[in-house]
Formats: structure tokens, sequence, C-alpha cells
């Protein structure tokens, strides 16, 4: 399904009904998001906007290096939401690192928040990162080889973790919703 070594694009990733009902479940509303910058000042590799528009909405669904907060209730409904990635990806919990779903707020104007990778340095070369675009708009991830993948609804873009990525965010709709998932290969 995907190469260890490179970019992998898989479009209509999800069946039509699961796409459905997470876009509903995450653009509704009253999906639990937190607020704060894209990325923390020490994952930064260059910084490529003003921090006073770096901001974007976050739900940390899991994290081996968090200790989770969230009530039972909660981290069981958002938790759901990540099986079917889980299943299609042949990922083991164990191999997980951190899942999060970022909501990126509408720019006036294009903007790139800053190159980084989205793992520690042990955990680095040693697994994947998948991102999943929960809705069309024109922002995109940049990877700093080059490549430029587009935000569309339905897309999965799978990526050695150390591959160096960064947002551009979108001007033509108020969110743009994306799942992140981070996991090791070597277990």
């Amino acid at each position: 399904m995907y190469e260890l070594d490179k970019i992998t694009i898989i479009d209509n990733f999800l069946d039509k009904e699961i796409l459905k009902n997470l876009g509903s479940f995450i653009l509704n509303g009253n999906f639990r998001w937190t607020c704060g910058p894209s990325l923390l000042e020490k994952d930064y590799v260059d910084i490529l906007m003003d921090p006073l528009y770096d901001r974007q909405l976050v739900n940390l669904i899991y994290s081996k290096h968090v200790n989770n907060s969230k009530n039972a209730r909660e981290q069981e409904s958002d938790y759901k939401i990540i099986i079917p990635f889980l299943k299609k990806l042949n990922i083991t919990t164990k191999q997980l690192t951190r899942v999060k779903v970022n909501g990126n707020l509408c720019k006036e104007s294009v903007m790139r928040s800053g190159w980084h990778t989205d793992v520690t340095i042990e955990e680095s070369g040693n697994g994947m990162t998948a991102i999943y675009y929960i809705n069309t708009n024109n922002g995109k991830t940049l990877f700093k080889t080059g490549e430029e993948i587009e935000s569309i609804e339905n897309r999965l873009v799978i990526f050695p973790n150390n591959f160096s990525h960064t947002p551009q965010y979108q001007t033509d709709c108020p969110i743009r919703a994306v799942i992140n998932i981070n996991w090791l290969t070597n277990l």
C-alpha cells in the first residue's frame, strides 16, 4: 500500500459512508478543539510565517509521550475515529506514537507555518507519518524536497517520518481539517 522510503498518495482512502460520518463528527461544530500555535517553537526547523497568525485548532487523540487527561468517554469517542485508519494501514496500537486532528484556520493570503517533522529525534527515520484530508480546499502540504500535495477530501498521503514538511494554509474555506497519524515501523 505504501513504500517506506517515499511519498505515497492514496485517493478515496475511506469508504464514502465512513468519510461522511467522519466529516460530520469533526466539522459539525461540536468536536472538542484546543487552540494554539501550529508548531511549538522547539519543533520549528525554519519559521515561515509571522507567529501572530500561527494558530490552529487541535484535538490530540493519542500520544505515547503525553499523559492523556481526557475523560474515558471523550477518549473512547475520539479514538473511534482512527480505527478505520489503523485497520486499513495495518497499524497496531503499540506502533502508534501520536494521532491528532488539526483544524487550520483560513488565512487572507497564502501562508506557511514552518518546516518540521512530527516526531522526536529518537523516532525519526524509524516510522511513517500519514496526513488524511477531511475536506477539499486550496491548502496544501509542502515538502522541503519540492513535492506539493493538494488538500483533497478523502486523500491520504503517507511518508517517512523524517521528511520535513509544512502546511500551506487555505484561503477559500473556514477550516482545513486533517488527521495526522504517526507510527513506528520497526516494532
